[in-house]
């Protein structure tokens, strides 16, 4: 009986260890990404919005346009780096890094379209402070329909940049009426029946959000998916056409930002990764009554640009536009055109 006592608490001693040596190393991981600084880096201004802070940039001056940078990991406003001058020339330009993202401040929750939706508007009206342009990427093309789909007044035209929020459904699919939908005390937008989309969170993928947002082991899953080797394969395989724009440079960018808020980052990831950030978008779409413009990379295969037609076919009034030699970022792969293709649509 002593003998397996001892072998217990020896157990235990050697586990507890282990979980501090990594805890450690993990602190450490953070530490020195969060030291480095990214050279040149304009200073930006603090929102407070729901007892936390959002870290946002302003342009030039006219008309507001607001630019919404996607989800991925490391992702922030300096996704905009090559069309804010640009734009900056005929409009007031604001560029956040999303809650959860960037500079902005990363709390401790689970995050969804709805919330998502509901920052843009609250950003919209108490930061702008007058109705705006809106220019989303991939997943924040999403959380604009639905910010419009609550608040009409705030958005007067919209881009969407190779929107994710497009399930294979029929067309009595697509008339079901939309609804929020509440899990554990959170809320994202779906369809009544789109569980046949496999786009929404099933119990498989709780469980998952739920273990990438312990400390130690979900911080461990954030740190391998957030390594610098993880995210060059990402920008190289699906981000962008051109290889040469995967600099170190721009490597070390999205590593520092993905850094941000030390442990606190995983929990963005965690809900990104498993499906908490989805919006069902094709009623509002086809219901929408602004003027729409709708952008896809040709070589986009994460979201191919067949997607594109769904939205023409719910929407036949939009301007549609298909860049090639670009994945999915085309504003920043092909930015001249890009931004030429902004101003006119905006004017």
């Amino acid at each position: 009986m002593k003998r397996n006592q001892k072998r217990v608490s020896l157990f235990c001693a050697v586990g507890a260890v282990s979980l501090s040596t990594i805890s450690a190393i993990q602190h450490i991981i953070f530490y020195k990404a969060n030291k480095t600084e990214i050279p040149q880096a304009p200073p930006k201004r603090v929102y407070q919005y729901k007892n936390n802070f959002v870290a946002y940039q302003v342009y030039g001056s006219g008309r507001p346009l607001l630019l919404l940078h996607n989800t991925e990991i490391g992702a922030s406003g300096a996704e905009w780096q090559n069309n804010i001058e640009s734009l900056s020339r005929m409009y007031q330009v604001f560029v956040p890094d999303l809650p959860g993202f960037g500079d902005s401040q990363k709390p401790k929750i689970t995050y969804t379209a709805y919330q998502y939706a509901l920052f843009i508007n609250d950003f919209i009206e108490n930061v702008m402070q007058r109705s705006a342009f809106v220019v989303a990427s991939s997943t924040a093309a999403d959380f604009a329909v639905m910010a419009y789909a609550l608040k009409h007044e705030n958005i007067r035209k919209l881009v969407l940049i190779s929107p994710t929020g497009l399930p294979k459904t029929t067309e009595k699919e697509n008339n079901k009426k939309l609804f929020c939908h509440s899990i554990l005390g959170n809320h994202f937008f779906v369809t009544a029946d789109s569980k046949k989309a496999n786009k929404i969170p099933s119990k498989k993928e709780n469980y998952k959000r739920m273990l990438y947002q312990c400390p130690i082991l979900g911080t461990q899953f954030f740190i391998q998916a957030a390594s610098k080797k993880a995210i060059k394969k990402r920008l190289t395989q699906d981000f962008f056409f051109s290889k040469e724009l995967v600099t170190k440079e721009l490597v070390q960018n999205y590593y520092i930002m993905a850094h941000k808020g030390n442990e606190n980052a995983r929990f963005v990831f965690a809900s990104a990764d498993t499906q908490f950030l989805y919006a069902d978008i094709q009623k509002v779409l086809k219901e929408m009554k602004i003027p729409l413009c709708v952008i896809w990379g040709k070589e986009n295969h994460v979201n191919p640009p067949e997607q594109m037609e769904q939205i023409e076919q719910l929407k036949g009034d939009g301007s549609y536009i298909l860049f090639e030699n670009t994945r999915m970022l085309p504003h920043y792969e092909n930015s001249t055109v890009f931004n030429e293709t902004i101003h006119d649509f905006l004017q």
